[in-house]
């Protein structure tokens, strides 16, 4: 597919029901250039508090048409559960070589101006949060190719296909939005997009999909061993709340909501049928084929910066042979969160961002 084709008037490509592209202006990047430098006059890290709360507020200085963009997305405006923003700056030279693991320093790395472009980006959906029991609540997460991992259901693999899923599925706070914003990209692995809207559920499949008739378990990425880290040590109480989810998933809903918009709740490694219910999990087992009869497969490529909603869409990954070198696949990935006081039940204190 040309995707030079098909611009509409609102300054969207729509590639797909689930994907539509927005060329970055000029101006629109100069003016987040600016904003992003005034905050690194500031901070030498994204992974702080006051980072965060100083990005929610400088997000609100962007210029009004990505704000209007942004605004538009978060309320279902656009006929796009996953928008690509096309044209953020990133600096191949000064970022440096990609990172061998997610374990790279937080301070002060050669890729700050692109980490802190990302998280004004992305503060325009909502207050950016981090998982406690991953890598310690960091905000901005590495996505790179880890060998040992190569077979795994995780952001390191490559030789099996990252299969649908939400993010945090398993969690009832999981993000309402995501940012992935592509460093490299020298492998063409593909990733893999589907938005609920894009499925027609007949009314049988309906009515079993939106029962709690399923369980979904935490991803790897959340236990002990996944967490060792040369930076930090997180204590075993942890991960309390991740091994009582393992011990004792509750029943969820795959589907929720109106029939018109639905959300969707998956994840099709860890996700199960409730025992005994043969019907549930025929239902799932459609939902996920469907999703791939839908799917829309993007080879993202440096600079490409795609806005998901983490309700309304499912995200994977094609198989691909990693470099395993300075120039391996990079990403960054980012979670919001459109209402964090929620989740306070769920954080040590009203002024933390990590979510137990």
């Amino acid at each position: 597919m040309n995707l030079a084709e098909g611009i509409d008037i609102c300054g969207l490509q729509p590639i797909s029901k689930s994907l539509a592209i927005y060329e970055l202006r000029d101006d629109e990047i100069a003016g987040l250039a600016d904003t992003a430098q005034e905050l690194l006059a500031l901070h030498d890290s994204v992974e702080s508090t006051h980072f965060a709360t100083d990005c929610a507020l400088a997000s609100q200085e962007l210029p009004r048409s990505l704000r209007a963009l942004a605004q538009r997305y978060r309320q279902l405006e656009l006929p796009c559960s996953v928008l690509m923003l096309r044209g953020m700056p990133v600096d191949d030279a000064r970022i440096g070589p990609s990172p061998s693991h997610w374990d790279a320093p937080w301070r002060s790395p050669p890729s700050l101006l692109e980490e802190t472009m990302q998280c004004l980006m992305t503060s325009l959906l909502g207050d950016m949060f981090g998982w406690r029991t991953q890598e310690n609540g960091r905000f901005l997460r590495h996505i790179v190719p880890i060998e040992k991992d190569r077979a795994e259901q995780l952001g390191g693999g490559s030789s099996v296909t990252l299969v649908w899923h939400n993010e945090e599925a398993f969690h009832e706070h999981r993000a309402d939005f995501l940012s992935l914003l592509c460093y490299r990209n020298d492998e063409r692995a593909q990733t893999i997009f589907c938005g609920i809207d894009e499925i027609d559920i007949p009314d049988e499949m309906w009515r079993v999909l939106s029962a709690p008739r399923f369980t979904i378990l935490p991803d790897k990425s959340h236990l002990p061993e996944q967490n060792v880290s040369a930076q930090w040590r997180l204590d075993d109480h942890v991960f309390e709340q991740i091994r009582l989810m393992h011990e004792s998933p509750q029943p969820v809903a795959a589907l929720a909501g109106q029939r018109a918009k639905p959300w969707v709740r998956i994840d099709e490694a860890f996700m199960r049928a409730l025992p005994g219910d043969e019907q549930a999990e025929h239902a799932l087992r459609w939902l996920f084929d469907a999703c791939y009869a839908q799917q829309t497969a993007v080879e993202m490529q440096p600079g490409d910066m795609v806005w998901i909603d983490n309700k309304r869409a499912v995200h994977g990954r094609t198989v691909y042979r990693p470099n395993y070198g300075p120039r391996q696949r990079w990403l960054r990935r980012v979670n919001v969160q459109v209402n964090l006081r929620e989740t306070l039940p769920f954080r040590q204190a009203p002024s933390t961002r990590e979510i137990l």
